[in-house]
């Protein structure tokens, strides 16, 4: 099964902003330093669908992937989130999981969901519905699985973002080692840049 393969894991870790060499600003990612000109060429690659090349901007390796398709939201979907597919149904569902790997060996997955709503309105709707905690969300590719294995999706990092006709929702979870919270926040937020 593809999915089971993506999630024999991995990735991520990062510090804070400081002046490196020359005074650059730069974003210390475990024993490497990126520079905020990597992050944005990151976020660049991402938004062109590059998504190893913005895994490599930021220090990180992906060790796996998988992606699936699907048409039923309400399936796909739970809490609060289901319902609203239940009344505004969805034209369609692409996920992907990536496992991401940081030179210090800390790993993490990143889940991101390619929302395609019917009607337009409902982009901004559902973006309303599911940036609110406790809410719901789109199940991540392979929950159940990582679930089994002890990883947990907890709402942090997350990040949604509207696109014309479609909602991206990308979330992470740790697991193996301790990701710095910023990286693993940059991350999740970079790949909610990808096109689907």
């Amino acid at each position: 099964m593809v999915i089971g393969a993506a999630i024999a894991l991995g990735a991520g870790g990062l510090g804070g902003v400081g002046a490196g060499a020359g005074g650059a600003a730069t974003e210390s990612v475990g024993a490497a330093n990126v520079s905020v000109a990597r992050v944005t060429q990151s976020r660049q690659a991402a938004r062109k669908g590059r998504a190893d090349d913005a895994w490599r901007g930021l220090n990180l390796r992906r060790t796996r992937q998988a992606a699936e398709p699907a048409i039923n939201c309400v399936v796909n979907s739970y809490g609060r989130v289901q319902d609203f597919f239940r009344h505004n149904p969805c034209k369609s569902l692409d996920r992907t999981l990536f496992t991401l790997a940081d030179p210090t060996g800390n790993t993490f997955v990143v889940s991101v969901s390619w929302v395609r709503m019917r009607q337009r309105n409902d982009v901004g709707k559902l973006k309303r519905l599911i940036d609110v905690d406790g809410t719901g969300s789109v199940t991540q590719l392979g929950a159940g699985l990582l679930r089994e294995q002890g990883v947990r999706f907890t709402g942090t990092p997350f990040r949604s973002r509207p696109r014309p006709g479609m909602l991206v929702v990308a979330e992470g979870a740790v697991v193996s080692g301790r990701p710095d919270p910023q990286l693993f926040s940059l991350v999740v937020d970079v790949a909610a840049e990808l096109p689907g």
